[in-house]
């Protein structure tokens, strides 16, 4: 088997291990159509070909989210593919196509964030529902940001309120647009650029709240974390503040990202077309476990991360990581591995980070 593809059916069963759902804990379609794409053969010879480009991808026009999320159904093909899977049997090329498009949307999904919160979720992810009117404040500080005046990118990551005047994100994605970064000298824009964050660009709505990005403040030494200024917040957005301490269920317990996932040419194209809708670069809850720390590499250096398995794209970098049962802001995903695991800045390790002394923000 190749080796990628290896590694996506090692990831189901460490998902199956996590969660405790195999086939039999999902409904079975009552057909035997294959994806939610129409005729399987000419999607599946479509994603091999030339990837079409992330705005080709987004449609004019989303569909509006049910008050409903969809519970996940697995195709009998998809069921019969999750079992030979579990059972470590040989994997056909059509039972890849079925782990990517089926099973692992139906294990890590993403759900359309929405007029400020979510649809009522499927049962998997109840605490979630449970937990809405913690969660819905977090919604309202996370936005996306957004470039006026660079000559490569205009949408660059995903960034959220937390202190008065301040937002948080990750160093590589302030890298794009701010100078001085690796000089120690005093940070600035790049000439002729702006910045400015969007709390809203919902999927199926052009509504914004954008509030500019005055200028970059400071960035970690350590940690893939970068602070920037913002004029005042309006009154329907709050500070986020940071858990100062380890959640106790960070080995298993439910956990979402809150950001804005953008298409990412070099992952796969079946992945990103079933879990996101092939929209991209709108607001998602996208929900999953925490898996304990691990060391991994980031800007040059070794650190002690939070893993998780949320599904996540580019677009992710600067991310909340919330500690579902807490209701809390836990880390700020900064990477990861198709397949195998994300990573996040944990909170409570920049309690004494010198980049965010003196900035406002609160730890809880």
């Amino acid at each position: 088997m190749d080796p990628k593809h290896k590694r996506l059916a090692d990831f189901v069963r460490e998902l199956n291990r996590r969660d405790g759902r195999g086939p039999a804990d999902f409904p079975i379609a009552d057909t035997h159509l294959e994806p939610r794409h129409g005729n399987l053969e000419r999607f599946v010879l479509s994603s091999r070909q030339e990837a079409p480009s992330a705005n080709s991808l987004k449609p004019a026009e989303a569909p509006t989210s049910p008050s409903v999320a969809h519970a996940p159904v697995l195709t009998p093909e998809a069921a019969e593919t999750f079992a030979k899977t579990l059972d470590n049997q040989e994997l056909s090329a059509g039972d890849i196509v079925r782990l990517e498009s089926i099973i692992l949307p139906a294990l890590r999904p993403a759900f359309d964030i929405q007029n400020e919160t979510y649809a009522q979720l499927p049962g998997d992810w109840d605490l979630l529902n449970r937990q809405r009117t913690a969660i819905e404040p977090i919604l309202r500080a996370v936005g996306r940001l957004q470039l006026i005046g660079h000559p490569s990118y205009t949408l660059v990551g995903t960034a959220f309120v937390c202190g008065p005047n301040t937002i948080v994100t990750n160093r590589h994605v302030a890298q794009i647009f701010v100078q001085g970064l690796e000089n120690g000298q005093q940070l600035t824009y790049l000439p002729g650029v702006t910045c400015a964050m969007d709390m809203l660009a919902e999927v199926g709505s052009d509504a914004s709240t954008k509030l500019n990005i005055t200028r970059p403040v400071s960035v970690s030494s350590k940690w893939d974390i970068a602070v920037l200024h913002i004029e005042s917040l309006p009154p329907n957005i709050q500070p986020l503040p940071l858990a100062s301490s380890s959640p106790a269920a960070i080995e298993g317990g439910v956990a979402t990202i809150v950001g804005y996932p953008s298409y990412d040419s070099y992952e796969s194209f079946v992945d990103q077309a079933n879990i996101f809708r092939a929209v991209f670069d709108r607001k998602r809850l996208q929900p999953g476990k925490l898996n304990g720390r691990v060391d991994v590499p980031s800007l040059g250096q070794s650190v002690n991360a939070i893993a998780h398995d949320c599904s996540t794209l580019g677009g992710n970098s600067g991310s909340v990581l919330v500690s579902v049962e807490t209701a809390e802001v836990v880390g700020i995903h900064f990477s990861g591995v198709t397949h195998l695991s994300n990573y996040a800045v944990p909170s409570w390790e920049l309690v004494n980070d010198p980049a965010l002394r003196g900035q406002g923000i609160a730890f809880v």
